[in-house]
C-alpha cells in the first residue's frame, strides 16, 4: 500500500501502477533528458564543468521511447479529470515526450522556460551557450487548474509571462547532498506547485531525485507520493522533508 506523503524505494512505472485510477492532482516529471545517451558526446575541456554522465540517465535506442511512453501513460490514468502533467526536459528528450504526451490524451497548454542566468557555457565554442530548460504543462480534460491570483501575487499584481528568470541551484538547498540535475525550490519548483494545485492535493513525482517537489509540496500544504530508484538520492530527499 501506497501512502500519501511517502518516499518510496521504487520503479516509478511499477509504484504508479499501484495507484488507484483518477486519483492524483498532478504529475510533476523531472525524467531521465538522456544525455549521457550514445549520441551525445560530451567533450569536458575544463574540469570546473561538469556533465551529466549517470546510469540513470542513459536509455539506449527505441527503449527511450518506450520508457517514456509507459511513465506518461500511467500518469494519464492516475490524474483526475482536470488535473495536469508538468514534465521537464531539454533539446534531448522534450520533443519526443511531447509527443508521446498528446497520444497518451493530454492536451498541452503551454511551455515554460527556465532562464538560468549564470549557467555554463558551450567550452567547445562550436554551439551557443543552452542556458535554459523547458517544461510542458499539459492537462487532461477539458477543466484545469490554473491560479491566478497567486500568479498575479508573484508578479506585482501582474499574469506571469511563461519564462522563470533565476541563477541556478543555489548551494544551499544542496546543503544535504547534491543531485546533478537539481531544479531550484525557491522561484521555479514552488511557483508551479502554487500555480498548478491547490492545498490538500495529492502530487505524484515519478523521479524523485532530492526531493525538491516534495519539499514544495510540504511547505505549501500539499500531499506528495514519490519514486526513486537510487537510495542515496532518497536519502537527501528524506534528510531536506526532515
Amino acid at each position: 500500500m501506497i501512502s500519501n506523503n511517502s518516499l518510496n524505494l521504487m520503479d516509478c512505472i511499477a509504484g504508479m501502477a499501484q495507484l488507484t485510477e483518477k486519483s492524483t492532482d498532478l504529475v510533476v516529471a523531472d525524467p531521465p533528458y538522456n544525455v549521457g545517451g550514445k549520441s551525445n558526446h560530451i567533450i569536458s575541456i575544463e574540469k570546473k564543468f561538469s556533465s551529466i554522465k549517470e546510469e540513470w540517465d542513459t536509455v539506449s535506442g527505441c527503449d527511450f521511447e518506450e520508457f517514456n511512453k509507459r511513465w506518461i501513460n500511467e500518469s494519464y490514468r492516475i490524474l483526475k479529470d482536470g488535473g495536469s502533467l508538468l514534465c521537464w526536459g531539454s533539446r534531448h528528450n522534450l520533443y519526443l515526450c511531447g509527443h508521446l504526451i498528446e497520444k497518451a490524451g493530454f492536451t498541452i497548454r503551454t511551455e515554460y522556460v527556465w532562464y538560468k542566468t549564470n549557467a555554463m557555457p558551450c567550452i567547445t565554442g562550436r554551439n551557443p551557450s543552452e542556458s535554459t530548460e523547458h517544461l510542458i504543462w499539459a492537462t487532461k480534460g477539458k477543466c484545469w487548474t490554473y491560479n491566478l491570483s497567486y500568479a498575479k501575487s508573484i508578479n506585482n499584481g501582474q499574469n506571469i509571462r511563461n519564462i522563470f528568470t533565476t541563477i541556478q541551484t543555489p548551494q544551499k538547498e544542496r546543503q544535504h547532498g547534491k543531485h546533478p540535475s537539481q531544479k531550484r525550490l525557491e522561484g521555479l519548483t514552488d511557483h508551479l506547485i502554487n500555480l498548478h494545485s491547490n492545498p490538500n492535493d495529492i502530487i505524484v513525482v515519478p523521479f524523485c531525485g532530492s526531493g525538491t517537489e516534495c519539499v514544495a509540496a510540504a511547505k505549501s500544504g500539499r500531499n506528495y507520493i514519490a519514486f526513486e530508484l537510487e537510495e542515496k538520492y532518497l536519502e537527501i530527499a528524506k534528510k531536506r522533508l526532515a
